[in-house]
């Protein structure tokens, strides 16, 4: 019966596992399907699954051993599917990369417990220097998943690596705390494609587990990936996250560790009954001699917080026999936060890299290394015991520094080593303010020490000058650094002369000067670099980062800020330095210090246009906008200007003003630091241009802070078109009627072509039948007035002063006059003619032309038949006279008194009388030279 049971339990996981396997299957074929067209090569190579092993019991007693081994089903002794019994499948299997899968059934969770217990262990016997067996063996291509839900974690202090991965193709994937007493993974000499993907392990139970991983002789092509990994604890030579174990010369290759956090705790006890304060060396080589070979070391887009007194990357140990023999080693893109580190030699520092020659291709670059209050001295070194040529390829490039107080980079014996645009927290090691010396001595502090054949020790050019904001244009042939700040950063440009060293030290040939920025002395922000600078000196342009530039601090995931440009009040403070770079891969020391001073906010006026009169007839109204550093052209737009109009007493209509931004241009050879705006409205008016606050931008982008001073900048310009009259009388039924004329203002602009008037009557015009001989006047090019336009009523009655406003539009192609607003004429009509007496009396003699009244006192009259010359001086006097009567017997308003003598008035125009009641006279007076014409004949009204 339990035979039965037990072929039953069987008979249900075989199903389960050919449905997953038919499933993986079809998953596979739609892939393959999805990517033939782009890759044939990568349909054909890809394995899909044949035998998925789903585990359904935490069990890690010895009755966990797999039963008839090699049939294609997972079984243990107590008829269940244990981690063991899959493994030893997969063992037996042997079937290619990717065709076994072993993961947990769904909804099981909980700890796989193992023990020391021989008939419970896969493998008996010594696996390395340190592990005395293994509690799982895996020797074939597998992937074990257990989807973070499966632990598996002894709690007991076994002497056994938990895995023993001894094959190649292996990978793991979502393995959460997989820990033993001794090592968490274990690879020995046949290791080879093994990945960890995803996951995470910690040591806060307790200090029993001693290394997460151990490199034996011979093991290659190891990743640990997207892995979180916390504690371990402390017993050198024996322990470390990451172990390097060699019995013989036999090299390991290729271990990498990618987006992998490996976290201590600041605090805490490390014991038997907590691991929460357990910090060990994150990498250590045993036997500390060069016995331990080890071809392509990795360790990229990671993070190590909090190490205390431990070693991160001792590929030596301090004496010259105590090192590794490491090639192509990969340290980039990674967060080293607040490391003590243990020693202050520079055989001691945070990578300490082997002593001689480095073979491949080695990197140190794009890192952050933090140090805590105290600690190492040094953060990178390298002796190359070569003293003479080079001792390698090694770059050291884009890594930050703080903290390290004796020399942040330290050099001997290495030859040409590129160490560029690296940057260096105020904590840094380097020579004491002021600043004035180049870094060139060996000696520490320093941000890089270069000793005996190092770099050539070669000197390095220098700022020779000030570095201030760029105002205008650089001058000819400036050299521009290209920009280290991406593209639509907020940048200001400044420039600063730079001189070639002289001497034995002195770079040959044309070099390259990276620049920076520093606070106060060490060398905090990269600014860019400038190349193939020659001769003996240069003026370089660079530009400076607007606003907080931040930089890591002690505390991990938290940043301070410095400022190489306010972005407020735009002011650029610090200093600059340099750095040489020769075509031979040589970098010098840092130069001295130079103060950066100057302010990237540009500060703007506006100003009426030189030459611009106010007031003007002239339709374009100039402004000119003045920057105290070069502007970016699109931001001074008509958008950026804001207008203002007030009336003025020529005004026709406020409401129709108009006021509008024509163009703005920069100004030919001003360096885009000064601005013309053209402005026009339709009708008189005083103007003004204003830019308020953070309108307009330097070429870097900083915009003006303060609204621009406005300075004179008003213009008031007069609408040149004027008609003549503007109001007059028309009788109903009068086919003479009465004429006016548009024209334009003395001194208007001569039109370029015909000023095209459309005019029509209102409402009440209509109505009373008032008619224009010309609806549709012109002035022509050159002309200063229209054609007479006749303008008659039909006869009727109609009440007294009967208002008629006649209203115009222009158009014409000269934009002096297109679309102005035009002078309303008014008509008053009435049904009879009104009656005026005009009495015109001479006088000569005049001593007093003030007014009517004076010329009469002080004058003589020249009565009829007197005898006067040619250009006798003559005043004449205007009686006119209210002699209405019928409509008009109430009082006449709005009189236009007139003379056939134009030149005694504007146009001939005497003068106007607002108000004459019936029976009333006034008086009007206009004086001139005697001419031989008839004056007398005529009348006005």
């Amino acid at each position: 019966m339990e035979r039965r049971d037990t072929s039953a339990k069987r008979a249900a996981r075989a199903g389960s596992t050919a449905t997953r396997r038919w499933k993986r299957i079809a998953a596979a074929i739609t892939t393959a399907a999805a990517i033939v067209g782009g890759s044939l090569v990568a349909a054909a190579s890809a394995q899909a699954v044949t035998h998925t092993f789903v585990i359904d019991s935490l069990d890690a007693t010895a009755n966990a051993r797999g039963v008839d081994v090699g049939n294609g089903v997972c079984e243990s002794v107590a008829g269940e599917c244990t981690l063991r019994a899959a493994l030893e499948e997969a063992n037996a299997l042997n079937l290619p990369k990717g065709s076994v899968l072993i993961t947990a059934a769904e909804g099981l969770s909980g700890n796989i417990d193992p023990t020391d217990a021989t008939a419970a262990r896969m493998h008996n016997g010594l696996v390395n220097s340190w592990d005395t067996g293994a509690h799982f063996l895996v020797t074939a291509p597998v992937i074990l998943d257990l989807d973070n839900r499966v632990t598996i974690h002894t709690t007991i202090d076994t002497v056994s690596a938990l895995f023993w991965i001894n094959g190649p193709d292996i990978e793991f994937r979502n393995m959460r705390q997989i820990l033993s007493g001794r090592t968490s993974l274990s690879f020995g000499p046949q290791a080879d494609g093994f990945v960890l993907d995803g996951g995470s392990t910690s040591t806060e139970r307790n200090y029993f587990p001693e290394r997460f991983t151990l490199m034996s002789e011979g093991a290659k092509n190891v990743t640990i990936r997207n892995y979180r990994i916390e504690g371990f604890p402390h017993i050198r030579p024996t322990t470390a996250v990451f172990h390097f174990n060699a019995r013989n010369n036999t090299p390991m290759e290729n271990f990498r560790v990618e987006n992998v956090e490996i976290v201590h705790a600041p605090e805490g006890a490390c014991g038997v009954a907590t691991g929460q304060g357990c910090v060990s060396d994150i990498v250590a080589f045993e036997p500390r001699n060069q016995n331990v070979v080890l071809d392509g070391f990795t360790f990229v887009n990671s993070s190590v917080t909090n190490l205390q007194t431990r070693f991160l990357f001792p590929f030596t140990y301090g004496a010259l026999g105590s090192s590794v023999r490491a090639s192509n080693i990969d340290i980039s893109d990674n967060q080293f936060i607040n490391a003590r580190g243990d020693g202050r030699d520079m055989t001691f520092a945070l990578i300490a890299l082997p002593h001689g020659p480095l073979a491949g291709e080695n990197r140190i670059v794009g890192n952050q290394f933090v140090r805590s209050t105290a600690g190492q001295g040094y953060a990178v070194t390298w002796n190359g015991l070569t003293t003479s040529g080079n001792a390698g390829d090694l770059t050291i490039a884009d890594n930050h520094f703080d903290g390290y107080d004796l020399a942040s980079i330290w050099l001997q014996n290495t030859g040409n080593v590129p160490v560029e645009r690296n940057t260096f927290g105020d904590r840094s090691g380097s020579k004491p303010r002021p600043g004035i010396l180049e870094e060139t001595s060996a000696a520490a502090p320093a941000l890089i020490s270069h000793n005996a054949n190092a770099n050539g020790r070669i000197a390095t050019w220098f700022p020779s000058s000030d570095a201030t904001v760029l105002g205008g244009d650089a001058p000819e042939g400036t050299l521009t650094a290209e920009s280290s700040f991406a593209e639509g950063a907020m940048v200001c440009p400044a420039v600063f002369d730079v001189t070639a060293p002289t001497g034995g030290q002195a770079p040959a040939g044309a070099v390259d000067l990276d620049v920076y920025w520093t606070t106060d002395r060490t060398a905090e922000v990269y600014l860019g670099r400038v190349s193939a600078v020659a001769g003996s000196s240069a003026k370089v342009q660079v530009d400076l980062p607007v606003g907080a530039v931040r930089l890591p601090t002690m505390t991990p995931g938290t940043t301070r800020d410095v400022t190489v440009v306010d972005p407020d009040s735009g002011v650029a403070a610090g200093f600059l330095r340099v750095q040489t770079q020769t075509s031979t891969s040589q970098s010098s020391q840092y130069s001295r210090l130079v103060p950066l001073t100057g302010n990237c906010r540009p500060q703007l006026t506006v100003e009426r246009a030189e030459g611009q009169n106010s007031p003007t007839l002239a339709r374009d109204l100039h402004f000119t906008i003045t920057s105290t550093l070069p502007l970016d052209p699109e931001s001074v737009s008509a958008e950026a200007l804001e207008l203002s109009t007030e009336a003025v007493d020529e005004t026709i209509d406020e409401a129709r003003l108009n006021p509008r931004t024509i163009s703005v241009e920069p100004v030919p050879g001003t360096s885009s630091r000064e601005f013309t705006a053209v402005v026009r409205v339709d009708d008189s008016a005083r103007v003004d241009v204003a830019i308020p606050a953070d309108r307009v931008s330097g070429v870097g982008g900083m915009t003006n802070r303060d609204p621009a001073v406005n300075e004179n900048a008003q213009v008031e310009y007069t609408n040149p078109i004027i008609a003549t009259p503007a109001d007059f009388t028309v009788v109903t039924g009068d086919a003479q009627g009465q004429q006016f004329r548009f024209g334009l203002r003395t001194g208007a602009p001569e039109p370029t072509a015909e000023v095209r008037f459309s005019s029509d009557v209102d409402e009440a015009g209509v109505l009373h039948g008032v008619n224009l001989s010309d609806p549709v006047p012109v002035i022509g090019p050159g002309a200063t007035a229209s054609g007479a336009i006749r303008v008659t009523a039909e006869e009727g009655d109609v009440a007294a002063n009967t208002p008629v406003v006649i209203g115009s539009t222009v158009e014409s192609d000269d934009s002096n006059y297109d679309e102005l607003v035009v002078p309303p004429v008014l008509v008053r009509l009435f049904s009879t003619d009104p009656s005026l007496r005009i009495e015109k009396r001479a006088f000569v003699g005049v001593t007093d032309s003030s007014s009517p009244q004076q010329i009469m006192a002080t004058g003589t009259e020249a009565l009829t038949g007197t005898r006067l010359t040619d250009g006798q001086a003559v005043c004449f006097v205007y009686t006119v006279t209210n002699v209405s009567a019928d409509d008009w017997a109430t009082q006449l308003r709005d009189l236009v008194i007139t003379d056939s003598d134009t030149r005694l008035g504007e146009d001939g125009v005497i003068g106007r009388i607002d108000r004459l009641e019936i029976g009333e006279y006034a008086h009007l007076s206009a004086c001139g030279a005697l001419i031989p014409v008839d004056t007398t004949t005529g009348s006005s009204r």
